[in-house]
């Protein structure tokens, strides 16, 4: 999660937001939550929006 606050602005994504969008859009491998790039992507150009109208991209609950 440390690298997605990087990336992402620590002072704009607190520890808890960086888990909320790895459970929701990332990949579990193993122990380790992955976001992928199109994501991260998504989110600095605002079009968080999209990515929740696209297929197999949608939020997954548990």
């Amino acid at each position: 999660m440390a690298e997605l606050r990087e990336v992402l602005g620590p002072d704009r994504v607190g520890r808890d937001l960086a888990y909320e969008i790895a459970r929701r859009y990332g990949v579990r491998l193993g122990k380790r939550l992955l976001v992928p790039s199109r994501v991260v992507e998504a989110i600095l150009e605002g079009r968080l929006e999209e990515l929740e109208k696209t297929p197999g991209v949608e939020a997954r609950g548990r």
